[in-house]
């Protein structure tokens, strides 16, 4: 068994990957910006407080290279978000001792324009998207409402890891060349028409030979703010053979290995729109543990052993659906507050709705972060999850 760092710990999925690790026998030390939160209290070997990136990214970069060297160093490093996948390479680990995305695999998890390029290369449908160097690149017929993010998932500036604005241009009077100018500022950004839809994600496991196994997938049924954020609900599916078609594709031809998620848009007409890879540990990873599926685990698995082949159990016989707890009640706190367009105001959730949604009785395990040896931890990381949402 195997010594495993994760990080950073205060990801959404990292509750969720301590249990699988544990659970196959291994042991689980953390890095994270600071000591106090609910991951503390699970049974670590060690919780390593790093400077955060987004103070100094060398300093973190430096930190983590410390923690892989000497003795009672991890035997493997697994990123849980972008920051830690970020980390990673900055820190130059080993590629063989990251049990995830590194190298030409880490860049394409952190650059949205090679995933979109990939996805078309595949076949899967993907919203109209112009690649914005400047202003000077808006396209003549601009596909309102629409909106423009940043091309890579993260973002290092002077020194510091950051996340570049969005903006949202909802009809023509929005200002596009000032908003434009404003996000590409920091780098290359995307921008793509807003689509009405609904959220869903596609999971499964590449193995070394590039064939696909272990699939899953997710529908959301709540996010935790209507905007557009994580789930805070979401129940089980399984993506249809032309999208497994379509997904191994892509999956092949940029030669992933290891565990996948792939975002999607469900939009009225049943058209699957491709939003962007998730190229490390997701935020639903408790609704696949429910079915069995062990992609923490399996992770280490395959780095240990490069010829690894997980055994996943068949499918549930019916949808099982998770609630955050956390999550969802924010989510009445921001259905409260309503929308801030015409465009999200068409199909902003009814607050009685979500109310019943929420206070709907279900068991312990139906949550998040649930675990039978840890019965209370959820209930603990929803009051840090609300806390912390609160004070920003």
């Amino acid at each position: 068994m195997a010594h495993v760092l994760i990080g950073f710990a205060e990801a959404l999925p990292a509750p969720e990957v301590v249990f699988s690790l544990r659970a196959a026998g291994h042991t689980v030390s953390a890095f994270a910006r600071a000591a106090r939160q609910p991951l503390a209290r699970l049974p670590l070997q060690a919780m390593h407080v790093i400077p955060a990136p987004e103070t100094n990214g060398q300093a973190a970069a430096d930190a983590l290279a410390a923690l892989t060297e000497g003795p009672g160093a991890p035997d493997l490093v697994l990123p849980l978000d972008d920051a830690g996948l970020w980390l990673c390479g900055q820190a130059g680990l080993n590629p063989a001792r990251v049990a995830g995305a590194s190298g030409a695999q880490a860049t394409l998890a952190l650059d949205k324009i090679q995933q979109i390029a990939a996805a078309r290369s595949a076949g899967l449908a993907v919203p109209e998207t112009h690649v914005l160097l400047g202003a000077q690149d808006l396209p003549k017929d601009l596909p309102l409402p629409a909106i423009i993010k940043p091309a890579p998932a993260t973002l290092a500036q002077d020194g510091k890891l950051c996340k570049g604005p969005t903006a949202y241009l909802m009809d023509a009077t929005a200002d596009v060349t000032t908003e434009a100018a404003r996000v590409t500022a920091t780098g290359p950004a995307l921008m793509q028409p807003l689509v009405h839809g609904t959220g869903e994600g596609v999971f499964g496991f590449a193995q070394s030979d590039g064939s696909v196994t272990a699939w899953s997938g997710h529908r959301r049924l709540r996010m935790m703010n209507p905007h557009g954020s994580g789930a805070s609900a979401c129940v089980s599916t399984q993506p249809d053979p032309a999208t497994r078609e379509a997904v191994s594709r892509f999956i092949a031809e940029t030669g992933w290995r290891g565990p996948f998620m792939m975002e999607f848009l469900r939009g009225p007409d049943g058209t699957l729109w491709f939003m962007e890879l998730n190229g490390r540990m997701w935020g639903s990873l408790a609704l696949a543990r429910r079915q069995g599926l062990e992609y923490p685990a399996w992770a280490v698995a395959l780095a240990i052993d490069p010829g690894f082949r997980p055994n996943p159990p068949p499918p549930p016989k019916a949808p099982i659906t998770l609630r955050n707890l956390g999550r969802d009640l924010l989510h009445l706190l921001f259905v409260l507050r309503g929308p801030k367009s015409a465009f999200h105001r068409e199909r902003w959730p009814r607050f009685l709705t979500s109310l019943a949604g929420v206070l709907r009785p279900a068991p312990p395990r139906s949550f998040y972060n649930y675990d039978p040896a840890h019965r209370l931890f959820f209930l603990r990381d929803a009051a840090w999850t609300i806390g912390r949402t609160l004070r920003r």
